[in-house]
């Protein structure tokens, strides 16, 4: 008789009782909300100083001016990066600079604890998922959060500044005075860059269905047109311009993307397929 495989033999585990899970649960959240708290605070108190040969060290702030926290360094470097220099800002309520700040604050502290995030989730399902699942999310973890980096970057660093200062271009040839409103400005970049890096996550998406065996690779080479089809309807929702420049900065960078998870996912398809030699 065949031994089973790794997937099929019995994992022996401790299994745990429902309020067993739920107190590992609290425990995990516990732990994430605490590193969450003391991240927030410290983009709330300390500030990026010049330090001794001009290397940047973080100091207390003192006295707790808001204007020269972590928080409002990142959203004034922001600021200079993507707005035109003949662009006002704005706040229209006494309240927005400080929810603006808080935003910001936030926002960085959930990039700083995400490793920490990520290995509380990991550690809390591994338990439930079989041997190959197991495997499969250890194997795409590090094209994941690379992706994912490489969505936002191109974001900020590509299609965010081309696109405002096209847009404000516009308004300048309409002889209107450029102002830009600080919360909606963050809301955007902020949105449009998870966004970004979320669809960037399109051929892990792709692999890990095929790896599954929920989708075959061949059915992502013969729906390829309407794949394209949906990629230019995301590129044209999340664009702000109707200009279709903006559209295509986005739609071929994911089709590329699309490419690639086919690509890899029909790779494997191979590998597996082929005879094993001993």
């Amino acid at each position: 008789m065949a031994n089973p495989t790794a997937d099929e033999a019995p994992v022996q585990e401790k299994r745990m009782s429902f309020f067993e899970h739920l107190e590992e649960l609290r425990q995990r959240l516990k732990a994430s909300i605490l590193a969450f708290v003391v991240a927030f605070v410290v983009f709330m108190t300390f500030s990026f100083q010049h330090g001794v040969m001009g290397l940047q060290i973080w100091l207390p702030v003192p006295w707790f001016n808001p204007a020269e926290v972590i928080a409002s360094q990142f959203l004034v470097a922001v600021k200079n990066f993507l707005i035109p220099p003949d662009v006002r800002s704005v706040i229209l309520t006494p309240w927005e600079a400080v929810v603006v700040q808080f935003k910001i604050a936030m926002f960085l502290a959930v990039i700083v604890i995400s490793p920490l995030l990520t290995y509380e989730f990991w550690a809390f399902v591994a338990p439930a998922l079989r041997p190959r699942e197991r495997r499969l999310i250890v194997r795409v973890s590090v094209p994941v959060v690379l992706l994912f980096l490489g969505g936002v970057a191109m974001a900020f660093l590509v299609v965010l500044p081309f696109t405002i200062r096209f847009l404000y271009d516009i308004a300048r040839g309409l002889g209107v005075e450029t102002l830009f409103q600080l919360q909606e400005f963050l809301d955007f970049i902020l949105l449009f860059s998870l966004a970004f890096g979320v669809a960037f996550e399109l051929p892990v998406i792709m692999y890990g269905l095929s790896a599954l065996g929920i989708v075959r690779p061949e059915t992502w080479r013969r729906n390829w047109r309407y794949a394209a089809i949906a990629i230019f309807v995301f590129g044209a929702f999340i664009t702000p311009d109707g200009s279709g420049i903006t559209m295509m900065i986005v739609s071929l960078p994911m089709l590329g993307l699309y490419l690639g998870g086919y690509g890899a996912s029909a790779l494997r398809a191979r590998r597996s397929a082929a005879p094993k030699t001993s």
